[in-house]
């Protein structure tokens, strides 16, 4: 337990901290006190930092400063040193170990490959981490562990490319000219695993969200039909999963909407909708949502009786009724209704 301070540390340090109070300072506990070393802020700070603390405890009522003795000084900073670790290193130890996936058999273990990967997607979740990881050749082996025959490396290398690519235009610019992206789109449709066609279109989410890029490489290679694949999968899911990255697609790229229309997207929808409720409903509806809204076209399609849209609303408002875990799908579907089929005194399927 640490000790009270005196009544004359109180004193002394009450009229420091009201005086902060005063001038508009609330925040009292970054007031800096009588006799305290300031925080540091890199290494020769921590190491600065360190010393005064040090010679504070030493001789706690004198005021001079005495630099510390050189043996002191250089444990301090070899044990500061220790205590440091190399990114660089560790994420160049990580590729080399992945450079021999290619020799692995479907019987071989994958246990060292598999911790290389984890070690280097814990590590790049900094940006400039990620960058430097492609500067010094680490997606030479990405492709290898896509193409592995244990689903094992699979996914995870799949789940590194969206931890790279995230909010992150440089990596998200090399995973398409690499051809990853491509892979990628190929492990969505045919991946031997769960997994691996998760987090496949995890990866592909990560690099199309938010980059135009990567919408417009999507388009030319037909992605939009392999979302469509992926929302009539039976993996619960990879279905929510697609049904979100229309959600924000439509949301980001409006323009987008004119193509789907075309593509029947309202009509595949409609269909996925009419199927026994599951909670990836909750997320076809928000598509359906973001689809339709304020695209006239999309709406007049959800208004033709042979999808019988506004029955199938009704009955999956009716089927839920009183399920917490529905709320939300209940309140798209209501307002889908609202939407479509109460707009210009249209009440009802044609």
């Amino acid at each position: 337990m640490s000790e009270a301070p005196s009544s004359s540390q109180e004193a002394e340090n009450k009229p420091m901290i009201m005086g902060a109070i005063e001038n508009g300072n609330q925040n009292v506990e970054s007031v800096v006190l009588p006799n305290q070393p300031r925080p540091a802020r890199d290494m020769k700070g921590l190491l600065k930092f360190a010393m005064e603390a040090t010679a504070m405890e030493d001789a706690p009522n004198s005021s001079n400063f005495e630099p510390m003795d050189p043996e002191r000084k250089k444990f301090l900073e070899e044990a500061l040193k220790s205590m440091t670790v190399d990114l660089i290193e560790v994420l160049t130890k990580a590729i080399n170990t992945l450079k021999t996936v290619k020799d692995l058999k479907p019987d071989d273990d994958p246990d060292e490959h598999e911790e290389a990967l984890e070690t280097i997607t814990d590590t790049v979740d900094n940006v400039d981490l990620a960058n430097d990881f492609h500067k010094i050749g680490g997606f030479d082996v990405i492709l290898p562990c896509l193409t592995s025959p244990h689903t094992s490396l699979q996914w995870r290398a799949a789940e590194l490319i969206a931890e790279l690519t995230q909010n992150n235009p440089y990596c998200q610019s090399r995973v398409l000219s690499s051809g990853l992206f491509t892979t990628l789109l190929e492990m969505v449709d045919t991946g031997a695993s769960e997994a691996v066609k998760v987090k496949a279109l995890y990866a592909i989410s990560c690099i199309v969200r938010n980059y135009p890029e990567g919408l417009a490489s999507f388009a030319k290679q037909d992605g939009f039909s392999v979302l469509l694949r992926a929302m009539q999968s039976d993996i619960e899911k990879l279905k929510v999963k697609s049904a979100f990255l229309l959600t924000a697609l439509c949301g980001q790229h409006p323009a987008i909407k004119d193509d789907l229309q075309k593509m029947g997207w309202v009509q595949q929808l409609a269909a996925l909708l009419s199927q026994e409720p599951t909670p990836s409903h909750e997320h076809l509806l928000s598509a359906m949502l973001a689809l339709v809204r304020d695209h006239a076209q999309c709406i007049e399609d959800c208004r033709d009786p042979s999808l019988q849209l506004k029955s199938t609303l009704t009955s999956y408002i009716e089927a839920v009724k009183g399920k917490e875990e529905y709320q939300e799908g209940v309140e798209y579907a209501q307002l889908l209704i609202s939407m479509v089929f109460t707009d210009d005194g249209n009440s009802g399927e044609r």
